[in-house]
């Protein structure tokens, strides 16, 4: 446990260094310390599966960083210097954000995510969905400028395009974490570099909110696929907060998933981009389709023990804490991107 503390200590530490910092070179070490936190925690569960995505990760981290290292060295040579700040010529950018894609795991190097997050468990999966992605989504959106409006486009709606299709009928809900994780990467790639910072920072928390609540069931039933919630057969309340959690991914009114993208679809409206919206909402469609596809066959499963919804005893507080929990939290964040999304026109940050 103490191990435990001390590596999510380093990881909390490399982000506060990376907002602090103004070199890349001490950019890079703090992305690698970050790098380095996570592998002892991913280790942990020694079995070969875990043992197998631990090297995957490794090697992954390590690609990215060589190729990080030759964009600042492209960098030193093209503009002379190596701080954060300035203008990027196009090759620069390139680089720095393909090393950035490979690092997070969205398109074009999704493929690994998706095999590292099936062979670990829920846990150490958390770590690898949020934490670690805190700091190259921040410095892919920190150094764009006009002339990566194509790339970040062309890496969003295919992230997006790559978690709708690849979920169909995928029922492992690891990978249905993963696949949704690629997805909503790519719906905050696309819109955070044309919004206000504090409801950027509110969008990614809402992410967080409606991804945990899986990773924390995944791990205390240990569920490994959809089609098999024997381990929590037996509590309707927390197969609810199951399916109002995936609902909620999906984009489902009034859960919070809706209004998160509700909010996306208006700011990339504003930017008078009808094609990509176009794509986006058949993607959220297709998204939508597969989601309430497992959440009726899941709530079928459970119909039995679903009738005691009708009881009075289902509302007590006191016996559905997880169940309130899910609701309020969706409707509270809700109302705060509701109040503040006006009030950003009027800020100056």
């Amino acid at each position: 446990m103490s191990n435990t503390i001390l590596y999510i200590s380093f990881l909390l530490l490399s982000i506060l260094g990376c907002t602090l910092s103004n070199n890349w070179l001490i950019l890079w070490f703090w992305i690698e310390l970050q790098s380095l936190s996570l592998i002892p925690m991913l280790s942990s569960n020694v079995s070969p599966r875990s043992i197998e995505s631990t090297n995957k990760y490794f090697l992954f981290q390590a690609a990215g960083s060589a190729l990080l290292l030759l964009g600042i060295l492209i960098r030193l040579f093209v503009s002379g210097n190596i701080l954060i700040q300035g203008n990027y010529s196009w090759i620069e950018y390139f680089i720095i954000t393909l090393s950035f894609c490979i690092k997070i795991g969205i398109f074009p190097a999704h493929f690994w995510f998706i095999d590292v997050m099936q062979g670990i468990n829920f846990w150490n999966g958390l770590f690898v969905a949020i934490p670690s992605k805190i700091i190259p989504i921040y410095m892919i959106i920190y150094i764009s400028n006009s002339l990566s409006i194509t790339l970040i486009n062309t890496i969003g709606i295919s992230s997006i395009i790559i978690g709708s299709i690849f979920g169909i009928h995928q029922l492992q809900l690891r990978k249905l974490i993963a696949l949704s994780s690629i997805a909503h990467l790519g719906w905050i790639i696309l819109i955070f570099p044309n919004i206000n910072n504090w409801l950027g920072i509110i969008l990614f928390i809402a992410y967080i909110i409606m991804i945990t609540p899986l990773f924390w069931l995944g791990n205390i039933f240990n569920l490994e696929h959809l089609s098999k919630t024997n381990n929590i057969s037996n509590n309707i309340i927390l197969t609810n907060v199951l399916l109002i959690s995936i609902l909620s991914m999906a984009g489902f009114p009034p859960l919070l998933g809706f209004f998160y993208k509700w909010i996306m679809f208006h700011i990339i409206l504003n930017n008078n981009s009808a094609l990509i919206i176009t794509i986006l909402i058949s993607a959220s469609l297709l998204s939508l389709y597969f989601y309430i596809q497992i959440c009726i066959g899941t709530y079928i499963m459970q119909w039995p023990l679903s009738k005691t919804i009708f009881s009075n005893s289902y509302f007590v507080l006191n016996n559905n804490i997880p169940l309130w929990t899910i609701l309020i939290t969706n409707t509270t964040i809700f109302y705060l991107l509701w109040i503040i999304w006006p009030l950003t026109s009027i800020w100056s940050i």
